[in-house]
């Protein structure tokens, strides 16, 4: 049933949060991991009373409308129901990656100035006890484990606050605090690919809009259960997988980490899944070692399928005939191949969305040739975050789909995308200069991506303003899909292309050291370790064939002539990721400034 067929839209995430638990009690809206490691299930009803005696504590400990509330934790039940409680009452969540360093946390939680923080494991308290007292505006702390809080006055455990112990009957009554759809929900701090983070002030009103029409979009129902992995902190997330989700009365069942992912799907059995496409392309890899590790029959076999089946969808996609012959091998590699991988994914799987940066399109087509329907999407923090969304009805390899009804995108100067609609936030937190700036006096925001329209009406992303590689020539450069092209080769993990004001460009290329090394074993080349065998020039050799196969096609000033073999890869470790795993460019440049200068000073042209 169409939700907003048969009710008025809600002012807030609360009261669309609270529509749901009286619609549908008696579902499962939570299911998580025990101490068994087998799942769980938190009803509707449930969920709602737990929100509401959390919000009846959080008032008890004077935390009021427009206060900031932080969220220190790995994503799960109690973050939901820590987010959902502080909004009941007006309070502004301040969503913090556990991945963070403590520094980075500290400037959020002082740029915000936060009056109370939900924090989760032992690791995350001990970051906030050594920076407490750094953040003068921190009035309390939240655990949401039982132990690490003795002989703390101003510290709470969660468990004590959420329970059933607590007045339920007066937390269900308590009015939620007179919110208006124009109120500020949520301070998202940007993940800073090139610049320090900006907070990013959504409403209540950005949210809903953007949530409501996901669920259009993609159809959500009470029946649709979602597989929940990604970070919280991650809006895209956040609003299609948690927002969207509980608005439709449909179940969030949180897995456990990319590490369980596959035993957590089959286990799940979820219909929807939204993720970055790193994520895919990892478990595909692990996917694709299987095969290969096969037994030749098996292999023989898995290879043949995918090759008849994506050659059948090219038939498909020209508007051509299929062949007989085709046909029924086709229909012989589903029953045998594709469905295999369908089970695998739990048998339910009706969408699988990717946002967050580019699928590879080699991929995205096997996945669709398995009988995937896996579609792309394009949006940012500042929008709530959907723009535009593909779906498997109108879906074109390469393009992010149409943009949201309400929503408008045009392409302005340098191709520039610009957005207005509903779902624009409110500003950056405390900069109204950066606000002024990114949006303009007509209401459309800057995005700093480049892009095109293609025939159809679909987004086509094709770059970032800020990425854009300047030679000393004057030439222009994007090097996202030139990265883009040189990761397809199984020997490269990473790759970051520099260049701007030098006279040509160069790469910093993270070998996949797994097939690196085997590489060498069939050659029975010698090494006193990985470092000496990346110093080897077969190595060396194979890596330029990659990057050559991988750009033959591009102009003579977009080649990678000069190229750098890292060891040590970029992670959020070593900070050298976003917490949405994007390539932080700027900090990556400045750690490898001696390798980028020798590249240059030797004039290294392949």
């Amino acid at each position: 049933m169409d939700r907003e067929a048969s009710m008025s839209a809600p002012d807030t995430i609360y009261a669309a949060f609270r529509e749901s638990v009286v619609r549908f009690p008696r579902r499962p809206a939570l299911r998580f991991k025990g101490e068994d490691g087998e799942y769980r299930s938190m009803r509707y009803d449930a969920l709602g009373e737990s929100v509401d005696r959390l919000a009846a504590s959080l008032r008890r400990l004077g935390v009021a409308r427009g206060d900031r509330v932080a969220i220190f934790a790995y994503h799960g039940p109690e973050w939901a129901i820590a987010d959902l409680a502080a909004l009941k009452i007006g309070a502004v969540v301040v969503p913090i990656y556990h991945t963070l360093a403590p520094p980075a946390a500290m400037h959020i939680l002082n740029d915000s100035s936060c009056r109370l923080i939900f924090v989760a494991g032992k690791d995350l308290l001990v970051a906030i006890d050594s920076i407490r007292d750094r953040v003068p505006s921190l009035e309390r702390v939240v655990v949401f484990d039982d132990g690490g809080i003795e002989g703390k006055s101003d510290f709470s455990r969660f468990r004590d606050m959420a329970s059933p112990g607590a007045d339920a009957g007066r937390a269900a009554g308590e009015e939620p605090a007179p919110v208006s759809s124009g109120d500020p929900a949520t301070i998202v701090y940007t993940s800073g690919t090139t610049g320090a983070p900006k907070g990013v002030v959504l409403s209540h009103g950005n949210i809903l809009f953007d949530a409501f029409s996901t669920m259009r979009r993609f159809r959500v129902g009470s029946e649709d259960t979602f597989l929940s992995f990604l970070p919280l902190c991650h809006m895209l997330e956040r609003t299609c997988g948690h927002y969207t989700m509980l608005f439709a009365g449909a179940t969030i069942a949180y897995a456990e980490g990319v590490a369980t992912i596959v035993d957590d799907v089959r286990k799940i059995r979820p219909t929807i899944i939204v993720v970055v496409p790193r994520i895919v392309e990892k478990i595909y890899e692990a996917v694709e070692r299987k095969i290969m590790e096969a037994p030749h029959p098996r292999r023989a076999l898995v290879l043949a399928a995918i090759r008849g089946l994506n050659e059948r969808a090219n038939l498909v996609y020209r508007g051509e005939d299929v062949p007989l012959a085709l046909r029924l091998k086709c229909a012989l590699y589903d029953r045998l191949v594709a469905a295999k991988f369908r089970e695998i994914a739990g048998g339910r799987l009706r969408l699988l969305v990717s946002g967050g940066a580019p699928l590879d399109r080699r991929l995205a087509k096997t996945l669709l040739v398995l009988g995937f329907n896996v579609v792309e999407g394009y949006g940012l923090t500042e929008t709530a975050p959907v723009v535009c969304v593909a779906t498997p009805e109108d879906n074109r390899l390469g393009t992010v789909g149409k943009p949201l009804d309400g929503v408008e995108v045009k392409i302005g100067g340098s191709d520039e995308i610009l957005v207005r609609g509903p779902n624009l936030m409110c500003g950056y937190y405390g900069l109204p200069g950066a606000t002024a700036e990114a949006i303009d006096g007509g209401g459309w925001f800057h995005t700093g991506d480049r892009g095109r329209f293609d025939e159809r009406g679909n987004l086509v992303i094709t770059g970032r303003l800020k990425e854009i590689i300047a030679t000393s020539y004057g030439k222009k450069v994007a090097p996202v899909p030139i990265e883009a092209e040189i990761l397809k080769s199984r020997y490269v993990d990473q790759a970051l292309l520099v260049g701007d004001n030098r006279k040509y460009v160069a790469a910093l290329v993270v070998p996949r050291r797994e097939a690196i090394e085997e590489y060498a074993r069939e050659r029975e080349l010698p090494s006193t370790g990985y470092a000496d065998l990346l110093a080897r020039g077969e190595v060396r050799d194979l890596v330029a064939g990659e990057i050559e196969r991988a750009t033959v096609d591009l102009a003579p000033f977009e080649k990678v002539r000069a190229f750098t073999l890292l060891e040590e890869g970029f992670t959020l470790a070593n900070e050298l990721l976003t917490p949405t795993l994007k390539l932080r460019r700027t900090a990556i440049a400045a750690r490898y400034k001696n390798e980028i200068d020798a590249m240059y000073a030797a004039g290294e042209e392949r």
